[in-house]
């Protein structure tokens, strides 16, 4: 993938917000930037399965995750069958 280097200008708040969110993830700031950007590309149907798939992960408990994560590819595998 070619990519392009971009600058901008952004308040204190948006900045401390992003630089939090990187500390939370253990991720450069620039990728938070980049999934951000990513996420607004979505469809609508696309962002709201997403943040299904996300609080499905974040209920299952730390015993069941690999459970719980087979049960979720599975369900995503059918989607991308059958629609």
């Amino acid at each position: 993938m070619k990519t392009k280097a971009l600058s901008f200008r952004i308040e204190e708040d948006t900045y401390n917000y992003l630089a939090d969110l990187a500390d939370k993830s253990k991720q450069p700031m620039s990728e938070v930037v980049r999934e951000i950007l990513e996420n607004n590309q979505m469809t609508e149907g696309t962002r709201k399965a997403y943040g299904e798939c996300l609080s499905y992960l974040a209920s299952v408990e730390a015993d069941d995750f690999l459970v719980g994560l087979d049960a979720l590819v599975e369900a995503i595998k059918e989607v991308k069958t059958n629609g």
